[in-house]
């Protein structure tokens, strides 16, 4: 019997039985190009399929000209959608899982056009800031048909199923919503007539694919935002959508993706606990009997998934995140090793980092993802080789890794006695705890592959001669680095490391000077305060921490505003004079001045990489070495 005996049941949506309850939401993936799937995205696809996900939703398909496909968003305007669809659900079939077509409008919700965005209301929103036009009721009656068609043309492709995109502020939302619709006509004012745009929408999907296609919605089951959709409002609204389009299924979460902090607690970041809307895919369930519930937000791990479909939450869950980071999460936990899943931490670097760069999306645990066509699985290597990795940080664990998989007998040694290098030091941080459950994972693969570790133990040339490597990989890492600034190496200044080693002040007032945005002097400021100290954060950049990821900009700047942490941008410091005083130089004008009175400064600046250990050749570097 599996140990998550809900979860890995066979279950229905409709009349179409699933292999299980797990299922791959929908999300961007950046990898389309020209608005259809290319080689990357159906790999990406093929590989979750192969995995054993029971469902897949392909990542929203824009239905009119209107919503333009940005960053790698699908389109499916006209009928030179269905080929390449086709190839993708083919992919996904191959390996026994279905796969849904998903359907959005942006709305306002979006960019990269010439001309005024089409939305409920004369409105914007705060991330991509245009403007939007009013529609018409020709406007409304050609959006109606554009997701009717487009509907049809994911049948014609072999999609499953079909969903329809009705929240995270996207046009359907815009139009259900008191915040965006401010219209006086049958399409504004009351509930029900915020509702009747989509309700046609739904009418009209559901006669042009029919009785038998599993036909369903997405929606915020809360907005998130003051004076937007509650949950008492989104349960009078579902029964009316459920009706107009005889869903067979609800795919419940929240937020509105137009608005910092609500797209930031609806894509929750490292920091925030798991599973926060469980109880509104509850309250939605309660309304709308005898339809399934799909609800899947920061579930990490099949234990909790299991446990929430067997408490009533939900039929079937959504692990978007942690499918991104293992593909293969479904085999491995229904073969008992969940140990051998790579864990979702929710760091957000580089899957909805790099989408917002407009890169594919991977993972800092699993570079393979969103690379599976470059980098399939690990190929025997045709001569294997004894590799030693100096360095048992995560690019050192990863490239040991990868040797050991690949047949090659593999050495590594870490002059520490614990592996992770800096890592393990901001897992110590405060709200960065979870960079630990990476590191177990890692090493715990490390031994199942057979590498033999040296913890406690500094390479040099006497040790490498012993060991007689044919190839050498270094993955030291980089030391803290201080930057160009006089004056940086008094007594009173300190680097992040000494800070999250508790080496740093505690107490006092404190300067954090950031040279990177990052994560490194947000963290520091965090750990500052909890011991005690004022903390002012100085950057020459517009915002404190402008190259986070936004869900983490957003963490962050509400914990600083929380704790009274200061920010003082726009301003270089050009050196620390004693006692305590910082020259800080206009970003803009040059002008100098002085800051005074701090009892310590903490120089966040980019590392140093060290250099390799005297007389041994290094054939591969790697990491920040």
């Amino acid at each position: 019997m599996s140990a998550f005996p809900h979860l890995f049941a066979p279950a229905r949506i409709g009349r179409l039985t699933l292999r299980n309850r797990l299922v791959l939401t929908g999300h961007g993936t950046g990898m389309g190009r020209d608005g259809g799937p290319d080689a990357r995205m159906i790999a990406y696809y093929a590989a979750r399929a192969a995995g054993g996900v029971g469902l897949i939703m392909l990542g929203s398909q824009q239905v009119h000209p209107t919503s333009p496909g940005i960053t790698g968003l699908l389109t499916c305007y006209d009928d030179a959608a269905i080929p390449r669809l086709a190839k993708l659900a083919e992919a996904v079939h191959a390996h026994g899982a279905r796969i849904f077509g998903y359907l959005s409008h942006m709305g306002s919700a979006t960019t990269a056009r010439p001309v005024a965005l089409w939305s409920a209301s004369a409105v914007h929103e705060q991330k991509y800031g245009e403007a939007a036009h009013a529609m018409d009721a020709a406007e409304i009656a050609e959006i109606v048909t554009a997701f009717a068609a487009a509907a049809r043309r994911n049948l014609a492709a072999g999609m499953d199923g079909i969903e329809v995109h009705c929240g995270h502020g996207l046009l359907l939302q815009q139009f259900l919503s008191p915040l965006t619709n401010r219209r006086s006509d049958s399409y504004g004012g009351s509930l029900e007539n915020r509702a009747r745009f989509p309700a046609e929408v739904l009418a009209a999907v559901r006669a042009a694919i029919g009785a038998e296609v599993p036909f369903g919605i997405r929606f915020s089951a809360d907005e998130l935002i003051e004076g937007g959709l509650d949950a008492a409002e989104m349960r009078r609204i579902v029964p009316l959508l459920v009706k107009a389009g005889a869903l067979d299924y609800l795919d419940v979460s929240a937020g509105n993706d137009g608005d910092l902090v609500s797209n930031m607690l609806h894509e929750p970041p490292m920091g925030l606990p798991p599973a926060p809307f469980a109880d509104l895919a509850r309250a939605i369930r309660a309304v709308a009997p005898g339809v399934s519930v799909i609800h899947g937000t920061r579930i990490p791990d099949t234990a909790l998934a299991d446990q929430l479909i067997a408490e009533g939450a939900t039929d079937f869950v959504g692990m978007c995140r942690p499918l991104i980071a293992d593909p293969e999460l479904p085999a491995k936990a229904m073969q008992g090793r969940g140990d051998a899943v790579t864990p979702c931490v929710a760091c957000e670097q580089a899957c909805f980092g790099r989408l917002f760069r407009g890169r594919h999306i991977s993972c800092v645990g699993n570079p393979r993802t969103g690379r599976e066509a470059e980098w399939p699985a690990e190929t025997p290597a045709a001569m294997p080789r004894h590799v030693v990795v100096i360095g048992g940080g995560p690019a050192g664990m990863e490239a040991a890794l990868v040797a050991a998989r690949r047949g090659h007998r593999v050495t590594l040694v870490e002059a520490q006695n614990a592996f992770g290098g800096l890592l393990r030091l901001a897992a110590t941080a405060p709200t960065r705890g979870e960079w630990a459950q990476l590191i177990a994972h890692k090493a715990a693969m490390l031994e199942q592959a057979g590498v033999a570790v040296q913890l406690g133990r500094v390479a040099d040339a006497a040790l490498l001669a012993a060991l007689a490597p044919d190839d050498v990989v270094l993955a030291t890492g980089a030391a803290p680095g201080r930057g160009d600034i006089a004056g940086a190496d008094q007594p009173w200044v300190f680097t992040p490391d000494q800070v999250i080693r508790g080496e740093g002040p505690r107490g006092g007032r404190v300067a954090v000077i950031d040279l990177e945005d990052r994560m490194p002097a947000a963290a520091t400021a965090l750990a500052l305060h909890q011991a005690g100290c004022a903390v002012t954060i100085v950057t020459r950049s517009p915002l404190v921490g402008q190259r986070l990821e936004i869900q983490n900009f957003t963490f962050m700047m509400r914990e600083f505003f929380r704790r009274g942490i200061e920010q003082l941008p726009h301003h270089a410091c050009t050196a620390l004079e004693q006692p305590g005083t910082l020259l800080l130089r206009n970003a803009y004008t040059g002008a100098m001045r002085r800051a005074a009175g701090f009892d310590a400064a903490v120089i966040a600046a980019p590392g140093v990489a060290r250099p390799p250990p005297a007389g041994i050749v290094v054939t591969h570097v790697v990491g920040d070495a």
